[in-house]
């Protein structure tokens, strides 16, 4: 599957101004930190974007994006090319984490943690 994503740099703010890095307030306690897609995902930059291959979303979650009028964003898992697990809103392709108040990411395992 192939998946082309806006570089943040060449994406107009028409809603909220949530540039890489900026904080975008969720109801449920967690801060959206929008994510230069190079951050997260092996790919190359073209002239529409951002462009990947095999980066497949896993699921809706209850976290909205903020540009797109609240559409739930999809969690998207390290796999292949994917370099760090992030959200992602499937209608304007724009990269998320999600993060506690302490700014430690809900998408991470904390160094130290055994999932075994």
């Amino acid at each position: 599957m192939n998946s082309t994503a806006r570089s943040p740099a060449s994406t107009p703010r028409s809603r909220q101004r949530a540039g890489p890095g900026n904080r975008v307030a969720q109801p449920q306690g967690l801060a959206l930190v929008e994510l230069d897609p190079r951050q997260v995902v092996n790919g190359v930059v073209v002239a529409a974007g951002f462009k990947a291959d095999d980066v497949a979303a896993v699921g809706k979650m209850r976290e909205t994006c903020p540009y797109c009028g609240g559409l739930p964003l999809q969690l998207v898992l390290r796999h292949a090319h994917v370099i760090r697990s992030h959200l992602v809103c499937k209608t304007c392709t724009r990269c998320f984490d999600a993060v506690y108040p302490d700014g430690s990411s809900a998408l991470t395992i904390p160094a130290g943690l055994s999932i075994d």
